[in-house]
């Protein structure tokens, strides 16, 4: 397949493939998980976390189970879609169009960026600080003097 715009955007879609990549491992390992789980009537590992290899594969240290190749063909088949949904013309010039607005912005200094989550973090204490006292008071006040 031929790459639509292969010269534009390639921040865009590097990080929207890196992250719906994250999504996708996620699913798999939780689908892996989930298909061990799964035991025969007598308590027996069931056909999914059967032993296809007779010992553990060499990188990855884990049973060669049929929960392992449904999981890792899954994850083969959900990453060329992904790759292949990125490369759509429309999704590609969305990608594009969004790398070249954030080229225009003006992004603040380090030490802007700084002071101004330093006045974030000021601001939080203070309202914890206040509602926790205020949660304090009006506990003290509803225990004491209404029941």
């Amino acid at each position: 397949m031929v790459k639509y715009k292969p010269d534009q955007g390639n921040y865009a879609r590097t990080a929207s493939f890196l992250l719906l990549a994250a999504l996708a491992l996620f699913a798999v390992v939780t689908l892996y998980w989930w298909l061990l789980s799964f035991h025969a009537a007598d308590g027996s590992t069931g056909f999914m976390g059967r032993d296809l290899s007779g010992g553990p594969l060499p990188v990855l240290s884990m049973p060669l189970t049929p929960a392992l190749l449904l999981v890792g063909a899954l994850g083969a088949g959900l990453l060329w879609g992904i790759r292949h949904l990125l490369e759509r013309p429309k999704a590609a010039d969305m990608l594009i169009d969004c790398e070249t607005e954030m080229r225009k912005c003006t992004w603040p200094t380090g030490e802007e960026t700084w002071k101004s989550s330093l006045v974030v973090l000021l601001v939080v204490v203070f309202f914890t600080v206040a509602l926790a006292g205020m949660d304090l008071l009006l506990n003290f006040a509803f225990s004491r003097y209404v029941f």
